[in-house]
């Protein structure tokens, strides 16, 4: 049936199976592409690998870091490059803020903030940690070089579901703290964050058709004190300034998405979102995962 529909919108553009190991076995085929519940990823991609075939598989990247590193270890025995489909970190927006971070324009990162919330899809597979949150761990892995963080915390609920419909989870680097938020039992859709900087802050809202980022120039500076010597270290002034819309292209963040991992395959070189950037995603998650695991019991 789900054949038929997709037969009727994309006619003969395509060709139609059901059994996904004819493609498999088909040499005309270099890549596959994964876009399956979770649960059934490291299946799917380990008889992919396993054919010679490069993989694009959509986030997370399996249910475990086990499974993940067994991917790894498979794609390099087979020389096949493994795409996770990490689309925020091909969003403009998001390459915006990594140039300015790279650049020193925002300074030092404070805070990152992130709200993703919606109403369903409930589901069973995964949490809406791993089916939200992962988007932005990934951002901030993307955004800080893939530094390694140093602390979890995790608070979540589960409704009409196995897995947590609405969590926070938290997340300490060097230097900055982040806050996920994410949740299937809300009644607005949100897609929002927030990344301070200790000389600019920026807001993204990706639900916004127009002026989707607003970079502020704001923080806090030190007052000259020399009149209240004994307030010498905690005197701050609040400084605003200017709020700007940058300028950022049109485009399509799967697009970029597949043209980096076609451009990775033609170039053999590695994914941004290849196998050890999904891997330290799915650490944060796991950990989480355990915390979350250990309230309810």
């Amino acid at each position: 049936d789900r054949l038929e529909l997709a037969r009727k919108k994309y006619l003969n553009q395509t060709t139609y199976e059901t059994n996904y190991k004819n493609f498999l076995s088909n040499p005309d085929i270099d890549a596959i592409a994964i876009v399956v519940e979770t649960e059934s990823h490291f299946y799917i991609a380990k008889e992919a690998i396993l054919a010679g075939k490069h993989v694009f598989i959509e986030k997370p990247i399996t249910a475990s870091v086990e499974e993940a590193e067994e991917l790894k270890q498979l794609a390099k025995a087979q020389n096949v490059k493994i795409h996770v489909d990490h689309i925020m970190i091909y969003h403009p927006s998001i390459k915006k803020v990594k140039s300015l971070i790279d650049s020193g324009e925002i300074g030092n990162l404070l805070y990152f903030d992130s709200s993703r919330m919606n109403l369903g899809k409930i589901k069973n597979d995964v949490s809406a940690m791993w089916d939200l949150a992962v988007h932005d761990i990934a951002i901030i892995d993307f955004l800080i070089g893939g530094k390694n963080h140093i602390d979890v915390t995790a608070m979540g609920q589960r409704y009409w579901s196995k897995k947590e419909s609405l969590t926070f989870l938290g997340i300490k680097y060097e230097g900055f703290i982040a806050h996920l938020k994410s949740s299937w039992v809300s009644p607005v859709k949100e897609r929002r964050m927030i990344i301070a900087g200790e000389k600019k802050m920026v807001v993204f809202d990706d639900m916004l058709n127009a002026d989707k980022m607003i970079i502020y120039d704001k923080g806090f500076e030190y007052e000259d004190t020399t009149s209240t010597i004994e307030y010498s270290d905690y005197a701050l002034r609040v400084r605003e300034g200017d709020a700007s819309i940058p300028y950022l292209p049109v485009e399509d963040a799967l697009r970029n998405s597949i043209e980096h991992f076609i451009m990775a395959i033609k170039n053999n070189t590695e994914s941004n979102s290849g196998p050890e950037q999904a891997i330290r995603v799915i650490k944060i998650l796991e950990e989480a995962d355990k915390i979350l695991n250990i309230d309810l019991n």
